[in-house]
């Protein structure tokens, strides 16, 4: 393809013959992006877009801020390494300086942290392991239209049916439980009295040595459901769930994948409700535009073996 073919619909059309069948937003959103700056994208034919969508959350800063980019060229300027696997260097030091000092006190001074691969839904899979690890425990938790993921465990996680459909034998005992919404009230019963039923089920699930769910390995909640609809969950209903999982010792992972570093207000989701968790799920943002995913989590559950899980860091 020469420069002269380098239209919106020339781009497009040899973009279908070669990507995957799954590519997604290009069947919606049908451009070729020349230039990002801000807010603003310019296509291929000159367009220019305010870009409402951020990568999904991933830019925080839009595109191409100048301290971002700044980083970016002081990095390779200064011919600092590009991967190391775990091997630690100053600037991955600074970092885990900077994340520890935005976390809540008490969540931070017992924190770890591990880096996945890259992806969110990578997170999601480490802490997987990792409560299953700690815990003992093989059963999890989740609710119905959370978004946790597309890889296989993170999907199995994730509520969105229709995306699971073609793919059999997903990660075996996981349980969605109803997550509280107001204008279709999962149990019928909106308000208040809604968001007790729901902790009762909550806590009916876990604690009922009947209800057909083994000890939880962990109870994965969006704080704000993303994919679900951007649904806020009652500041008070969180603190008992909070409540039910820290009484009854099952860990509470709180995914801040698209909700965190600052879009809902504090820096994370869960802060409003005054609650800390036993692990949080970080990317999108906290990459500043470029690939990164990690978990902190609470340093009792830190009972891996060296190499028990690895990934492109």
């Amino acid at each position: 393809m020469d420069h002269a073919d380098h239209t919106n619909d020339a781009l497009l059309d040899q973009q279908a013959r070669r990507e995957s069948s799954a590519r997604s937003y290009p069947r919606h959103l049908p451009m070729a992006i020349e230039e990002a700056e801000g807010v603003e994208l310019v296509d291929v034919d000159g367009n220019r877009y305010y870009d409402c969508l951020a990568g999904a959350g991933t830019l925080a800063l839009g595109h191409n801020h100048p301290e971002v980019v700044d980083a970016m060229r002081d990095v390779l300027d200064a011919k600092r390494p590009l991967h190391t696997l775990d091997v630690t260097t100053p600037v991955k030091e600074r970092f885990v300086d900077v994340l520890f000092d935005s976390l809540p006190d008490e969540f931070a001074e017992r924190a770890r942290i591990q880096f996945c691969s890259p992806a969110g839904t990578d997170a999601v899979e480490a802490a997987t392991k990792l409560v299953k690890t700690a815990t003992g425990n093989r059963s999890l938790l989740a609710f119905q239209g959370a978004y946790h993921g597309m890889t296989h465990g993170s999907l199995s996680l994730t509520g969105d049916t229709l995306a699971k459909k073609p793919i059999p034998n997903l990660m075996a005992d996981v349980h969605h439980l109803p997550y509280p919404y107001d204008y279709r009230p999962p149990l019928g019963i909106g308000g208040e009295d809604g968001h007790r039923a729901i902790a009762r089920r909550v806590e009916e699930v876990i604690a009922n040595p009947e209800s057909g769910v083994t000890d939880p390995a962990g109870l994965f909640l969006e704080v704000v459901q993303g994919e679900g609809g951007t649904l806020p969950a009652p500041d008070e209903w969180v603190r008992e769930v909070r409540h039910v999982t820290r009484e009854h010792d099952v860990p509470l992972v709180v995914d801040e994948i698209q909700a965190g570093l600052g879009r809902c207000g504090s820096t994370y989701a869960f802060e409003r409700a005054g609650i800390v968790p036993d692990v949080v799920t970080l990317s999108k943002a906290v990459g500043g535009g470029l690939p990164l995913s990690v978990v902190l989590y609470d340093e009792r559950l830190d009972d891996w073996e060296s190499g028990a899980h690895t990934g492109t860091f």
